[in-house]
């Protein structure tokens, strides 16, 4: 955040020290296509009048306000930029509906009256997500394994934008960099990515828990934001040697993010 101290001397001789600044700008770092995004501007004018609030994209004005003017809110479209005017006033910008040309770099400019014409702002950048409708699949070559077996599972996420960030856990510890590979992103002819990352482990009996184990795959974004996960599970039978892979029915999967009501975890995403 940006802010500046303004000092004015009068023709009498009389100096006018202000503080001036920007309080608070909230701006979220990510915000889900499709949905509304609340952008908020808080200033202290100290004794200054205020002249008006300036909203831009990429250095693009497109909302002002200007409390003395007979039109005090002026809206200036482009893409990406989806107001409601009546949700919309003198510290807040309500988009109605987040796009892809959403994403951007957003900054809040502040000027105050005569005699000082102070001018403070602050800039936030803004990611735009495009969110799976599902969670990451979990492949293998075979049906069953024994102890002492190397197993490579590959675990490629659903479509989305930007492409998810792919990490493997075994009975919920995270798996280290040198058990996975990771294959990299692929875009597809929509534009959206698919990740995927593959473990490499050796089957011991120290992995089992009451004779069964349990890997999952979690797909995230922005690192600590909506998380979607698939896990499946390897049960040992009959304490024998022999571990079966049930790919049909053992599989659980897990979906924290509810894609039918995606709002419900903007607030997971920091500002």
């Amino acid at each position: 955040m940006i802010s500046s101290e303004s000092n004015f001397t009068s023709s009498k001789g009389l100096t006018w020290c202000k503080n001036v600044r920007v309080t608070e700008l909230v701006v979220p770092s990510a915000a889900v296509v499709g949905e509304s995004v609340t952008l908020t501007c808080s200033y202290d004018l100290g004794n200054e009048e205020l002249y008006v609030v300036k909203w831009y994209k990429d250095d693009i004005e497109f909302y002002r306000y200007e409390p003395k003017d007979n039109n005090q809110f002026v809206y200036f479209p482009q893409p990406g930029i989806d107001i409601d005017l009546s949700r919309t006033n003198s510290n807040i910008v309500f988009l109605r509906t987040v796009e892809l040309d959403s994403a951007g770099s957003y900054k809040c400019q502040v000027s105050t009256d005569a005699p000082t014409y102070s001018c403070v702002q602050a800039v936030k950048e803004m990611n735009v997500i495009i969110l799976p409708i599902e969670g990451p699949q979990i492949t293998s070559g075979e049906n069953s394994y024994e102890l002492g077996d190397n197993v490579t599972l590959n675990c490629t996420s659903a479509e989305s934008k930007p492409a998810a960030e792919l990490g493997w856990f075994i009975n919920d510890r995270p798996v280290s960099d040198e058990e996975t590979h990771d294959h990299g992103v692929f875009t597809n002819h929509k534009r959206l990515q698919v990740s995927s990352k593959s473990l490499h482990l050796k089957l011991s009996k120290r992995l089992f828990h009451e004779g069964k184990m349990t890997i999952k795959c979690e797909a995230s974004f922005y690192g600590t934001v909506a998380v979607i996960s698939k896990e499946i599970t390897l049960l040992e039978v009959n304490h024998s040697s022999t571990i079966h892979y049930c790919h049909h029915l053992l599989i659980f999967i897990s979906i924290i993010l509810m894609l039918s009501s995606p709002l419900r975890f903007l607030e997971c995403f920091p500002s």
